[in-house]
């Protein structure tokens, strides 16, 4: 997904949310409980358009209801059919004129038809102070739409400098008064409360980025605007709209405002909102309506578009996602993003040949993005095709010249499929690269050592490996396993089963760490209860290798299944021993 996220965050959740969680709707109008039952269905499962024309069918049967009204409001928002949510808004505000999210609607569609008087009235906090901060941020806007710039500046400005509130409010104040003054022509003052924004939040966001460089630009401090470019590609390489900016201000083309008209500043309001719900998996809904009237304020703003299509993706809605990228232009700086994860989402839904072709065209279309080379890898590693996988890797490593510290992940991944294709000496020569680049990567630490521990190699370097992963991620339960798989390796059972039983109830359906418990509890002498491990390990359906050694430790035990593999050559065995210890093995 995509990197540097371009929103100011964090936002205060008493001035954002208008989409409150409404009560169940009375289903006992003939024909209402079928639809509506569909729609709350629908609705849990995040399936906003289906929700969306559930609700609607359970409205037709009683359309007196309010809290059917609200529902399909709130649904026909998030699935994009602004059209209709108008309507309702438009029939819920008659009942309940105080409705937030009608009057939102309502507000948006206001600017849509160039009304912005009624944006006015509409968001008027009347007797409540100040009013909601979307409410505040798009009255200034709709201010600034109706020609009346001086209020739309006294709004912000009371917002960036108010002391009361909390720390969102002035942020967004700073924000939005930055752009209200670059769209007035006030380079000078947009870069004032530009600074004043960087004082206040400490970090600068894409977002920010893209106006400071714009504002500097117009100023004619180019290079200062290169800069602050470089800065932010620093921490984004792959942002596109970056890239396309610094490559317009070497060619000597000076951008406009980001934000030019009072329609565009209020879809940018919006927008901010619903970049706020993409780390918010509850709330994912609201954040799909939000970016859905932004993109209906500003058709232009695809950022909205690639944003409700990601929040789509990120609840599992993968076919709605998939239809959500294909709607992102083809010429579109995001275009490379949507592609990247349409693909994705085929993958997921198990169109898994669809995927790979759409990224390798990608890739064909991209030879020299390491990203995207990357993204084909990492599918092509979770398809299985491991040794097509590495050389994905290496053809994107190639690419980056001399490796950075943030290059550990390519080394890591490449490292896993030379393992998994029987290349090991590659594969170690890549792990021990990623751990050159971040030392004590806790993923990398776990995977190196797991390997040793499986060879029989290196136990001790590989406990001490583990050790340090587990002190990092001590709730991760695959590398919790892999501690007390190293233990089991080193003939240390009891201290191994205190471990794998803590695994086990942070992975309690992972076929492997319920087969290793399983071993250990044999090995300290709890027969029966690693016979009832090995069979949970069965019906989490292990990969076919495995599922039939557990079949045969099932059949005679254990001792005797290690008895043949030590005969077959196969591994060295450490004995369990009739009261369950075993020799000490320092694993040195």
């Amino acid at each position: 997904m995509s990197l540097l996220r371009t929103t100011l965050l964090p936002l205060a959740l008493a001035g954002v949310l208008v989409l409150a969680p409404l009560p169940a709707a009375h289903a006992d109008v003939e024909g209402v409980a079928g639809p509506y039952l569909a729609a709350i269905v629908a609705a849990d499962e995040k399936d906003v358009k289906a929700a969306a024309e559930y609700f609607d069918e359970a409205l037709a049967h009683d359309p007196a209801n309010i809290e059917l009204m609200a529902r399909a409001l709130t649904y026909n928002v998030a699935a994009g059919r602004i059209e209709r949510a108008v309507e309702l808004a438009r029939e819920l505000i008659r009942h309940q004129p105080e409705q937030r999210l009608a009057k939102l609607v309502l507000a948006v569609d206001a600017l849509v038809r160039g009304a912005p008087e009624e944006v006015r009235r509409l968001l008027d906090p009347g007797e409540h102070e100040g009013g909601a901060l979307v409410e505040r941020l798009l009255r200034a806007w709709a201010a600034f739409d109706a020609g009346d710039v001086e209020t739309a500046r006294a709004e912000l400005a009371a917002l960036a400098a108010r002391e009361d509130g909390d720390a969102a409010t002035r942020l967004l104040g700073a924000y939005h008064l930055a752009l209200v003054e670059a769209a007035a022509g006030r380079d000078a003052e947009a870069l004032a409360e530009l600074d004043r924004l960087h004082e206040l939040s400490g970090r600068e966001t894409a977002r920010t980025i893209m106006v400071r460089a714009g504002v500097l630009a117009r100023l004619g401090r180019i290079e200062e605007a290169l800069a602050a470019i470089d800065e932010g590609l620093q921490r984004a390489p792959t942002n596109r709209r970056l890239e396309l900016l610094r490559r317009d201000l070497e060619a000597g083309r000076i951008p406009p405002p980001l934000v030019r008209t009072g329609r565009e500043g209020a879809a940018e309001v919006l927008y901010g909102v619903a970049g706020f719900f993409i780390g918010r998996e509850r709330d994912h809904t609201v954040g799909m309506a939000y970016g859905e009237l932004a993109a209906h304020l500003d058709p232009e703003l695809i950022e909205a578009r690639l944003l409700v299509a990601e929040l789509l993706f990120r609840v599992g809605q993968y076919r709605l996602a998939i239809e959500a990228f294909e709607r992102i232009p083809p010429e579109a700086p995001e275009a490379l993003e949507a592609a990247l994860n349409r693909a994705e989402a085929l993958f997921e839904l198990g169109r898994r040949e669809e995927a790979l072709v759409l990224m390798r065209e990608t890739a064909r279309a991209n030879p020299r993005s390491v990203e995207v080379l990357t993204r084909l890898g990492s599918m092509l590693r979770r398809a299985e095709r491991f040794a097509e996988a590495a050389e994905a890797f290496s053809e994107a490593i190639a690419l980056i010249g001399e490796p950075e510290r943030r290059h550990w992940r390519l080394f890591y991944e490449r490292g896993i499929s030379y393992e998994r294709s029987k290349q090991w000496e590659k594969a170690e020569a890549d792990f021990l690269k990623a751990l050159e680049l971040e030392p004590d990567q806790p993923f990398v630490l776990n995977y190196l050592g797991y390997s040793w521990v499986e060879m029989g190699k290196n136990l001790g370097e590989a406990k001490r490996m583990i050790e340090k992963a587990v002190e990092q991620r001590p709730n991760d339960g695959f590398i919790v396993d892999s501690l007390g798989w190293v233990l089991y390796r080193m003939g240390r059972f009891e201290e191994a089963v205190k471990h794998l039983e803590r695994a086990v109830e942070l992975e309690p359906v992972d076929p492997v760490i319920n087969d290793h418990y399983g071993d250990a509890l044999w090995m300290v002498g709890r027969r029966k209860e690693a016979r009832f491990q090995w069979k949970r390990a069965l019906s989490f359906e292990p990969e076919e290798k495995d599922a039939e050694r557990i079949r045969r430790k099932l059949a005679v035990g254990l001792d005797k299944v290690l008895a043949e593999e030590e005969a077959a050559g196969k591994v060295t065995i450490i004995r369990s021993t009739e009261n369950g210890e075993a020799p000490g093995n320092d694993g040195g």
